[in-house]
């Protein structure tokens, strides 16, 4: 893998920074959901009954309800096994086997046409951290931020319903 992203590269998702140290989770559904955190944030209060202040845990249940709500599909987090990835997941990083604790970051494994006319696959994740660099926040030595588990995304299949609409 590669661990410097090729020269123009545009990552297929805008990167929405996170504003307090626990709402990574909620920066990396609003990337997914092409919406703000404020939006995400809103939207777990009202409909997923997240209290509007703390303390508060966001479940898995939580984290597929938002997705799901913007025709996404969310995994049950799975351990990280340096097996290859779905084409978009939400990686939990930086994870402290002893208070079990981690943050989140947006993997995503892109198409992008190579230098003889075919498609080549670039891996690389987009990191809502504040306090990260900004040369660090899109990049693709994910590796070096210790994956320990990881929630696949992929689009929910659409429905008869759906289709209709």
């Amino acid at each position: 893998m590669a661990t410097a992203l090729p020269a123009g590269f545009k990552p297929a998702f805008t990167r929405i920074q996170q504003e307090g140290d626990f709402d990574c989770i909620f920066a990396c559904i609003a990337m997914l959901t092409k919406t703000t955190l404020k939006d995400v944030r809103q939207l777990a209060v009202d409909k997923f009954r997240l209290p509007k202040n703390g303390p508060y845990w966001v479940s898995e249940t939580l984290i597929a309800s938002l997705l799901a709500h913007h025709r996404l599909v969310a995994t049950i987090y799975k351990e990280y096994d340096s097996n290859p990835l779905p084409d978009v997941a939400i990686l939990m990083v930086d994870y402290d086997e002893e208070t079990e604790m981690g943050r989140h970051a947006l993997f995503h494994r892109a198409s992008i046409p190579d230098t003889q006319g075919g498609i080549a696959r670039q891996e690389y994740v987009v990191d809502p951290a504040y306090w990260v660099e900004p040369q660090k926040q899109i990049r693709a030595d994910w590796k070096a931020l210790k994956p320990a588990y990881l929630i696949g995304v992929h689009t929910m299949a659409a429905t008869p319903a759906t289709k209709a609409a």
